[in-house]
């Protein structure tokens, strides 16, 4: 099992499985294009299964500004990356905001958005989840078909950035297909349009 994320409960879990089962789990913190590096040479799994999900636990820890219903640290980040949510928002120009709105959360308000971000900046850095969901809700008003935080699409756009989600779910896959037995089983859980393309 390869873990991605550095979170407590991720080890604590590993820890307890690997109490109950010492010879059918190991553990690796570890992203989806290093897996050619855990699977040992002459090994050919017959499945593997990628889970793209966030847990609820991720989202209800407030030290990881993963969730726009808490108040917490712009942070983002699954494992050690250099970048956090925090450092994209005060970094980036406008059009680099943007883009990446539009890109990675098919966000249609990406342009309001990113210019309500630097107009703020201007002010003070961005640095809580709730500055930033009050400031997508100054420009995007709530759908009245839909049940959906006007936030949604721009914290799942700036969480794919900072982890460089796509790339490292591109990647992984091509190892995998790699390493696979032949006939072997690929599973994907996938939960937004952009992990199923």
């Amino acid at each position: 099992v390869i873990a991605l994320d550095r979170d407590n409960l991720t080890q604590t879990y590993a820890k307890s499985l690997l109490k109950r089962f010492p010879k059918r789990f190991n553990f690796f913190e570890k992203k989806f294009s290093e897996l050619d590096k855990v699977i040992k040479p002459n090994l050919s799994p017959r499945a593997i299964i990628f889970d793209l999900g966030l847990s609820s636990f991720q989202l209800a820890d407030e030290k990881r500004g993963f969730s726009f219903q808490r108040d917490s640290v712009l942070d983002m980040r699954m494992g050690e990356s250099e970048e956090t949510a925090a450092d994209f928002l005060n970094s980036k120009n406008e059009k680099e905001i943007s883009d990446t709105l539009f890109n990675y959360g098919e966000e249609r308000s990406s342009r309001k958005i990113a210019k309500a971000i630097i107009n703020y900046r201007k002010k003070k850095k961005i640095e809580r989840t709730f500055e930033l969901v009050e400031l997508i809700k100054s420009v995007k008003k709530p759908s009245k078909r839909k049940i959906i935080n006007p936030a949604t699409k721009t914290f799942q756009a700036i969480r794919i950035y900072v982890n460089n989600e796509l790339e490292e779910l591109k990647n992984g896959l091509i190892s995998a297909i790699n390493i696979l037995k032949k006939q072997g089983r690929l599973v994907v859980i996938s939960f937004h349009s952009l992990e199923d393309r």
